[in-house]
Order: C-alpha cells, then structure tokens, then sequence
C-alpha cells in the first residue's frame, strides 16, 4: 500500500511525500518541517494560510508547535 500526502493551493500542488504504508504522527511531522513549511510564507503573503481536515491523524500538540 503506498499514501501520497499532497499540499494543494491554487495552482496546484505545492509539495507531496508518498510513502509506503499507513501515515503516522510521524509522517505528518516531517511531512510539514520538510516539504511543506519550506514553500510557505507568513501571513498575508501568498502559501500563508494552512487548513488540515479533521482527521485524527492532524491532531497533536507537536503539529500545532511545528507550525506556529
């Protein structure tokens, strides 16, 4: 089984991890510090605003902190 984790913004995708397995915490984790924060801006500039589903897996402390 592989998961594909994509970032989407208007234009398209803007980063993606696949890998093979379940996503974990810790997919998630280096998912955001790696491929997606990197291409991200401060708010108002364009890529500034993140919106995650309410999934179990985007929960955590740890993504909160990574973000902010």
């Amino acid at each position: 089984q592989w998961t594909v984790l994509p970032a989407v913004a208007e234009c398209g995708v803007i980063a993606a991890m696949v890998l093979k397995g379940s996503v974990e915490h810790v997919h998630i984790e280096q998912f955001l510090k790696r491929d997606l924060l990197p291409v991200m801006n401060e708010y108002p500039q364009p890529y500034s605003v993140l919106v995650l589903e309410n999934a179990h897996i985007h929960h955590g402390d740890l993504n909160q902190s990574i973000c902010q």
